[in-house]
């Protein structure tokens, strides 16, 4: 008798296990962009952080990369930094700032693009623009980490968000 419900526990369990709703994980569409400035270099240092898969769909679509192509090899690497260079502006209190691409680097499922801009000083109001997958993905989400002086400044971008400045703190 004992082992008669036991079993029937055991059956009930798994029966559950198989009905049950399956629990829709969903990562978030996110891109991490930081902003340092390098006072020994006079640079700003720029990198971005993507899932990978999510730049060569962008890449694609927006017809930079060719189908048959993906993100380990160095062509596509190059595209990818072009396409940031266009989605992702900076302006100071003397106008743009150009940005040179230095080099990228896979990281697990993420690709991270490294860049840089020479400046004399720290811009000061630094005006961000940031549309990185945002015309491929309707949740697309980025946060960029801005350090200036003492202290970092997060700013988000969602939706139809344009520019966003940060001020140097000291």
């Amino acid at each position: 008798m004992k082992g008669r419900a036991s079993r029937r526990g055991l059956l009930a369990f798994f029966l559950g296990a198989l009905l049950a709703p399956r629990a829709a994980a969903h990562r978030s569409r996110a891109v991490l962009s930081t902003i340092d400035w390098n006072a020994a270099a006079s640079a700003l240092d720029i990198s971005h952080r993507l899932h990978g898969h999510d730049a060569e769909v962008a890449l694609m679509r927006s017809g930079a990369m060719p189908a048959g192509e993906d993100l380990t090899q160095i062509r596509a690497q190059a595209r990818l930094g072009l396409y940031l260079q266009e989605r992702f502006r900076l302006t100071g209190p003397t106008g743009v700032i150009s940005t040179e691409i230095l080099a990228a680097e896979i990281d697990g499922a993420e690709i991270v693009v490294y860049q840089s801009a020479r400046l004399t000083v720290a811009p000061d109001p630094l005006t961000i623009d940031n549309q990185i997958l945002r015309e491929t993905f309707e949740d697309q989400t980025n946060l960029v980490n801005v350090r200036l002086g003492d202290g970092v400044r997060t700013l988000m971008f969602a939706g139809s968000d344009g520019p966003k400045s940060v001020r140097r703190k000291t």
